[in-house]
C-alpha cells in the first residue's frame, strides 16, 4: 500500500474528512493530531492539533490513485492540491511513508512518549510516538516537556514538537 499526500486549507482537516467520508466511505483518511500539553490563565490544559497543518494522508495500492478517487478528493470542499503537485500525483517516499506508518501505529491521536535522560543530559525514548526518532531531535524544552523533531517530509525540512513524559529513575529519587 502507498502512502499519499493532499494539501486542504489549514484548519479544515477534520471538516475534510468528514465531507468526504460521506462521500466515499470506502476509503479512510488520516490526519494526525498532536495532544500537547500547556497553560493557560495559569490552569493546566492538553490542546489537541494537527501534527501535519493543511495535509492529509490516505492508502491506495496502486501508484497511481484511481480518477474516481481523484475527483473525488477534488471535489470537497478546502481541497488544495495533491502532493508533490496536482499534475504530477506521486505516492510518498518509502521514507516518509515509514514515518507516517510509524506516526500512525499510535492512533491518530500522538499522547505523550515516555523519556529519561542519561547522565550526560541526553533524551532517550522508552516508548511512544518518539521512539526511534532520538537522531531527529533537534531540541528539547524539559520545563514545557516538549522536543522539537525535524524532519524531511517531501524533500522540505519540516519541524514540529511532540510532548514527552520523563520518567526518573529510582536512584535519581533517592539522592
Amino acid at each position: 500500500m502507498n502512502f499519499f499526500a493532499i494539501q486542504v486549507m489549514t484548519g479544515c482537516e477534520d471538516f475534510y474528512i468528514e465531507l468526504f467520508s460521506k462521500m466515499r466511505e470506502d476509503q479512510l483518511l488520516y490526519s494526525i493530531k498532536k495532544k500537547m500539553p500547556s497553560r493557560k490563565n495559569g490552569k493546566s490544559i492538553v490542546l489537541t492539533n494537527p501534527l501535519f497543518p493543511g495535509y492529509i494522508f490516505f492508502q491506495y495500492p496502486d501508484t497511481k490513485p484511481s480518477p474516481e478517487l481523484v475527483t473525488s478528493l477534488r471535489r470537497v470542499r478546502t481541497f488544495t492540491r495533491f502532493l508533490p503537485a496536482s499534475d504530477n500525483i506521486k505516492p510518498l517516499n518509502d521514507r516518509d511513508a515509514e514515518i507516517i506508518r510509524h506516526l500512525l501505529s499510535f492512533g491518530k491521536e500522538l499522547g505523550p512518549s515516555l523519556v529519561t535522560f542519561d547522565e550526560n543530559n541526553r533524551i532517550r525514548v522508552i516508548k511512544g510516538p518518539l521512539f526511534g526518532m532520538e537522531g531527529k531531535i533537534v531540541k528539547v524544552d524539559r520545563r514545557k516537556r516538549r522536543a522539537k523533531i525535524r524532519l524531511e517530509m517531501n524533500d522540505s525540512p519540516m519541524a514540529f514538537d511532540l510532548a514527552f513524559d520523563v520518567l526518573e529513575s529510582v536512584k535519581d529519587a533517592q539522592a
